[in-house]
């Protein structure tokens, strides 16, 4: 299934948003990104955030009011026709996003996401009123396959994030409900899964055919190392141990598996971190400092100096030793990377670079009144005169 935007207009947005940002740190000039853009023109209406919040919201006010009308002309129709009626409106909403906003070339305007996750909202909730709010596995099921259309679909990414979500919440509430050892394992699983997840969605970005979903598949990525740190960190499976399992502790006894819960706790930041650095990885990088500051903030929250104080300047000390290493290490180029502030291509589209690239080069035709022949003449010899 094929985006529901032409392609060929989304690599021309990304074009001009990739020259506009190369002439915003000055590596071309103003003239020549006024080339790029006339060159790489795209109907698509694709404004400023600002412009995009405005038009999410008063869209959202204006199907609110379509959508009263419509309970208060079908309320007296019984709640199973409601039901059934609320999925067929979600539906409905679907076909009128693409034919009356996509094919008029709205992209990502505020207007789509409006009528997207109204769309996405009257489906689910539908299908859960047809069961009667019973079944949790069959609105997680439901939202996954609905979010996972949509994002799909529409390159969308706060479905995105509610696809991966779901998948979660199914894979944690199938592991629950079996009980036994399956409650047991539930960090296994995901950690397991999610590992695969993220190594699938690498070899699924380096093909040319992913490009329209780069950032979609970007988003699954950061969620899936998140998520494989949370399913193994000791005061996430500790609290949910009890809160959730009825694990009963008592004072000094300790969770199953405590060891691997605390080495995986602090072992696995630093993997990112080297890994990070190794690959060039942005991604990793940024993720990993995140989970070290929630490493420091597990292990803080059971081991404590009783001065809170005094673990504030070593936490500050450590921190502040940590980055002066790394700027030292990273100031000069190391494998290709380097703590330079530069330009990123780890964003951009390679094929954009290279057309940005040939834009300000001033493209490879050679003038075609240049004389590669030789004159004749007497200075010197080797043909040449003495106006050489």
């Amino acid at each position: 299934m094929k985006p529901a935007y032409s392609i060929d207009s989304i690599f021309k947005l990304l074009v001009i948003k990739e020259a506009k940002r190369w002439a915003k740190h000055e590596f071309i000039a103003q003239e020549q990104f006024a080339n790029i853009s006339e060159a790489y023109k795209t109907p698509l209406y694709h404004p400023n955030i600002m412009i995009r919040l405005l038009l999410f919201v008063a869209t959202l006010v204006a199907l609110s009011g379509i959508t009263g009308i419509l309970i208060l002309f079908f309320a007296s129709a019984g709640e199973h026709f409601m039901n059934f009626a609320s999925v067929v409106y979600g539906i409905a909403s679907f076909v009128v996003l693409e034919k009356m906003f996509i094919a008029k070339h709205h992209y990502k305007s505020g207007v789509t996401e409006a009528v997207l996750y109204h769309a996405c909202g009257f489906v689910i909730l539908g299908m859960a009123a047809i069961n009667g709010f019973h079944s949790a596995q069959l609105i997680l099921f439901t939202c996954l396959i609905v979010f996972s259309f949509a994002a799909w679909r529409y390159l969308d990414l706060i479905t995105t994030v509610a696809a991966i979500a779901s998948l979660a919440g199914i894979i944690f509430y199938n592991c629950f409900d079996a009980g036994g050892i399956f409650k047991q394992i539930i960090p296994f699983v995901f950690i397991v899964t999610f590992s695969l997840i993220y190594f699938l969605v690498r070899r699924i970005k380096s093909g040319r055919r992913s490009k329209p979903w780069g950032n979609n598949l970007l988003v699954i990525e950061v969620i899936a190392l998140l998520l494989i740190y949370v399913s193994g960190n000791y005061l996430v499976v500790r609290e949910l141990s009890v809160g959730l399992m009825n694990v009963s502790l008592a004072e000094g006894e300790d969770i199953m598996f405590a060891l691997f819960f605390y080495a995986f706790t602090l072992l696995v930041p630093i993997i990112y971190l080297t890994f990070g650095i190794r690959r060039k990885d942005m991604i990793l990088l940024r993720v990993s400092l995140v989970l070290l500051a929630f490493a420091v903030f597990t292990f803080k929250y059971y081991f404590s100096l009783g001065h809170t104080e005094i673990t504030l300047m070593l936490a500050g000390l450590v921190l502040i030793a940590a980055a002066v290493w790394l700027m030292r290490f990273l100031s000069t180029l190391r494998n290709g990377f380097t703590g330079e502030n530069i330009l990123s291509s780890k964003w951009a589209s390679l094929n954009a670079e290279a057309f940005i690239i040939s834009q300000t080069m001033g493209g490879n035709q050679a003038p075609k009144d240049i004389r590669t022949e030789g004159g004749g003449g007497s200075f010197g010899g080797g043909g040449s005169t003495e106006g050489f």
